[in-house]
């Protein structure tokens, strides 16, 4: 379960996270709406403690994560923009994430086969990440967050630069990834459409402050109705 406190964050004298306080539950895939420029990739930076400049709380369980170092973080993050050891290859990126869940290597090997495939990117194991195009480099960021299998799994517009048959592969890995067990997953996506067939509960961020959305009414039009007086921020 991770809990949020008092969230607040501020650039300037513009508040952006506005006293936030939310229960996520594990065992579901929430959605992210807002316009851009709301402060959802603020929101999940300040989760991963990516950014730590806000004040509140955070929790997962008992844990308090605001002063967690980075390899004890509960959280994997598939950031809207990643980064790749670009001397590294495909393959390589992957075996050397997976290497901080201390399993054998025929194991590891195993998990790094199982994703590339499921994906379909295992013909490009053996490419550079500066070889890749924009969508494949899209769906190894996806991997390299999944495949540290954490507590929490956060997704920035995961489906951005992908194709409908690359949306679909994802849409079921990461089904498929949540059915086996791996606790809390977040996805912040302007795919309405996506996030109506992957997530069990869905939240906006408005002025600063989480909304629930019954899923039953999640739509674009529903969306855009919401947030069309929103200012935006960053």
């Amino acid at each position: 379960m991770l809990r949020i406190e008092h969230i607040t964050k501020s650039y300037g004298k513009t508040i952006v996270l506005d006293d936030i306080s939310y229960m996520f539950e594990d065992s579901y895939v929430y959605g992210l709406v807002g316009r851009n420029g709301a402060g959802k990739t603020t929101f999940l930076n300040a989760i991963s403690n990516f950014d730590r400049s806000y004040s509140g709380e955070l929790y997962y369980g008992d844990r308090a994560m605001g002063n967690m170092e980075y390899l004890q973080m509960p959280v994997a993050y598939a950031m809207d923009s990643p980064s790749f050891f670009n001397e590294l290859t495909v393959y390589e990126n992957l075996l050397l994430i997976i290497s901080g869940r201390n399993l054998k290597k025929e194991e590891a090997v195993r998990e790094i086969d199982k994703i590339l495939d499921s994906l379909e990117i295992e013909k490009y194991r053996d490419y550079l990440p500066l070889e890749l195009s924009k969508g494949t480099l899209q769906r190894l960021n996806n991997a390299c967050a999944m495949i540290q299998k954490k507590e929490i799994t956060l997704f920035d517009e995961p489906f951005s630069g992908l194709d409908p048959v690359q949306i679909q592969l994802l849409e079921h890995t990461i089904k498929d990834f949540h059915n086996s067990g791996k606790g809390l997953i977040i996805i912040s996506s302007h795919d309405i459409e996506c996030l109506q067939n992957i997530c069990d509960r869905c939240i906006l961020l408005k002025n600063g402050t989480l909304i629930d959305i019954e899923m039953d009414l999640l739509s674009r039009e529903k969306i855009a109705s919401m947030l069309s007086e929103e200012e935006e921020y960053v």
